[in-house]
């Protein structure tokens, strides 16, 4: 785990790094027994270690090519043997979890089977932050992650070649979060629409899965969902204000001689929250009413309310947040009428 003094906990009610929301891994398979991480800027560097034609590269490129590319691409690797046993490497869930704190958002898995993707979608669950992305070419394989909200499945069979996950993830994860729906993500390189009817892609979209197909005449993404039915803009913007709030009040206590455990310092910490949270609905992702103000709360107690043992450890365990996300319109629906004189 990161080293932090602050923790967030968000319970949806129907420090994270606060750099690389958007950044990607890419984990790897390799046949050494040593796992590695490294961080590329561009695809010179990166074929040095990973040649045209691997599947590294391929990613790599999808991303890379985007209009909005990230600043950088991770690459992770677990071995082939791995077996977590001394001497034989690390095995994929390994390798993800050793480099889960890395400063990436958005993971790509080019060579793992249907098993290991479905362990890694597991372990990526049970932190509830960050996301996997798949290219799923068989439907069956759909059913495994219904479950889990942290999974992004893009159905896209019967076009080798094509990096679905990794374009996607180049042109819409580096964007400001908040600022976008991932449904309509258009004329993405390198990557041509599946051709599906209206009832398959219904059923599509009822399995958690999203497509590349085409409406009105332009490529575009059919829908913007994790594999549980969740939107992921909404997930991202969660994202986006727990690593903000654990970096800037992480930030808070380390540019301080002293946070005081009186008033003062409880006034302190609920600035740093108020100023995180204006920032996320300026950004689209704390919704506003009419009036234009941004619909968030943000509560404290007073330190007579602080557990007894809480205090004698220095810890501040009054705050709290509640704020209401902004959606975005996915469909319209007009009535009209015709007068006919």
């Amino acid at each position: 785990m990161a080293i932090q003094d602050v923790t967030v906990t968000i319970d949806v009610q129907n420090p994270a790094p606060k750099v690389g929301l958007g950044r990607p891994l890419i984990l790897a398979e390799s046949t050494s027994t040593e796992s590695t991480y490294k961080e590329y800027y561009g695809l010179d560097t990166l074929k040095v270690d990973f040649p045209e034609g691997t599947s590294v590269y391929k990613k790599a490129k999808a991303i890379l090519e985007q209009t909005n590319r990230p600043d950088i691409v991770a690459v992770a690797t677990y071995s082939a043997s791995g077996g977590g046993d001394p001497g034989t490497g690390l095995t994929i869930v390994q390798a993800f979890e050793k480099y889960f704190d890395k400063p990436w958002h958005f993971l790509l898995l080019p060579d793992a089977i249907a098993t290991e993707r479905k362990a890694v979608s597991d372990a990526l669950e049970g932190h509830n932050f960050k996301f996997l992305v798949l290219k799923v070419e068989d439907k069956d394989e759909l059913a495994q992650y219904t479950s889990n909200s942290r999974t992004i499945p893009y159905y896209h069979p019967d076009k080798p070649g094509e990096e679905m996950d990794a374009a996607i993830i180049g042109d819409a994860a580096s964007l400001t979060v908040g600022s976008i729906t991932w449904k309509f993500r258009k004329n993405l390189v390198g990557i041509t629409p599946i051709d599906i009817s209206a009832d398959e892609l219904k059923a599509l979209h009822a399995a958690g899965a999203n497509a590349y197909v085409l409406k009105a005449g332009i490529p575009q993404t059919s829908e913007g969902i994790t594999a549980t039915g969740d939107y992921i803009d909404f997930l991202h913007g969660q994202d986006w204000v727990k690593a903000n709030i654990e970096s800037s009040l992480q930030q808070m206590l380390s540019d301080n001689d002293k946070v005081p455990s009186n008033d003062t310092g409880i006034s302190m910490a609920v600035s740093v929250m108020t100023s995180v949270l204006t920032e996320a609905a300026t950004n689209g992702i704390v919704d506003k009413d009419s009036n234009g103000n941004a619909e968030f709360t943000v509560t404290s107690k007073p330190m007579d309310e602080i557990p007894e043992e809480d205090r004698k450890k220095r810890i501040y365990s009054g705050l709290g947040f509640k704020y209401y996300p902004e959606g975005a319109f996915h469909e319209i629906e007009v009535t009209g009428t015709v007068v006919n004189y």
